[in-house]
């Protein structure tokens, strides 16, 4: 099928290092460039944020990534999927103390610049004095000034969270435990963000040959204004995310899960449907269930659509 036009042009292409402007005497770095120094910085501070095998890249996948930003690669990916940059952002104290990191790529489309925010985290010691939203608010200036675009184009920021319900008792308990944060709480916080549930039943393709697909996800979105997406408009956004950051340049043909989610939001799309967004509060308002063998996604639509029903 034909694709929507990806009307806009970067910025600049090829790889850089540049510091972004913050307050309080903090340093955020920002990167394209695989071999920077800030890269290994922010992969040592990632790795002792992040605990789960199935959700982690080793260095070498992220360089492999950001390797794509440039060069030959750059522009046969270009071609297919339109403008790109993937970026890691460092954020420090003067003194150079890691208080964060976020790695985000952010796409081009003639409707909105979309984001894929695959990993933020704050570090545990630094907790609790905005660097989360600062970091937030990096990701969103960061992504739009990577393109040529019209300040009235929306950003839209995806994010995948843990499915409480769908993660087993030892990854729950080790998750939660490493992060100091239940993952209840983590719903609890991107909702106060303003986060809404994809209606979706999403599933993250291999990050590696050697890994397998994590079938534990929730898909969440910031920036949607309205209650649904277009279904173009996320077919679009997970060819690109899927074919440039998941699988690091290799053909969506090549990896089944992968086509099977785009193959079935492209049927969506020719027929003009639009993906729901749910609001996950009701559903948190009810607390943890007891055991129970669907999605926390499964529990949000009943949930929201009940509430819905009394207003």
């Amino acid at each position: 099928m034909s694709h929507s036009s990806h009307a806009l042009q970067p910025r600049c292409t090829g790889y850089q290092t540049w510091e972004a402007e913050t307050a309080g005497g903090l340093s955020a770095l920002v990167t394209t460039d695989p071999q920077a120094p800030a890269l290994e910085t922010f992969y040592t501070a990632y790795d002792a944020a992040f605990v789960l095998p199935s959700e982690k890249e080793d260095l070498e996948g992220f360089r492999d990534c950001l390797a794509l930003n440039g060069g030959a690669p750059y522009q046969r990916l270009e071609k297919r999927y339109g403008a790109f940059r993937e970026l890691v952002i460092l954020l420090q104290k003067a003194n150079g103390k890691v208080l964060g990191g976020a790695n985000f790529i952010a796409l081009s489309g003639a409707d909105a610049i979309t984001v894929n925010l695959n990993y933020i985290f704050v570090a545990r010691e630094a907790r609790g004095a905005g660097h989360f939203r600062r970091l937030m608010a990096l990701v969103e200036r960061e992504s739009r000034a990577a393109f040529v675009a019209p300040a009235s184009l929306p950003v839209l920021i995806f994010i995948e969270q843990n499915d409480p319900l769908r993660l087993d008792p030892e990854s729950y308990a080790l998750d939660s435990a490493h992060s100091g944060l239940d993952q209840y709480d983590r719903l609890r916080i991107w909702r106060h963000l303003g986060a809404r549930l994809v209606d979706l039943d999403y599933l993250q393709p291999a990050l590696s040959p050697d890994q397998e697909p994590d079938t534990g996800l929730l898909y969440g979105v910031l920036g949607a204004s309205g209650n649904s997406l277009p279904a173009c408009l996320l077919a679009r956004h997970l060819r690109q995310f899927f074919g440039i950051s998941v699988l690091k340049g290799r053909k969506i043909e090549d990896d089944a899960d992968a086509l099977r989610q785009v193959s079935a939001l492209d049927a969506r799309c020719q027929r003009g449907e639009r993906i729901a967004l749910i609001d996950p509060a009701a559903a948190l308002a009810q607390g943890a269930p007891g055991r129970t063998d669907q999605s926390f996604l499964d529990l949000a639509r009943r949930a929201a659509a009940s509430a819905a029903s009394e207003r």
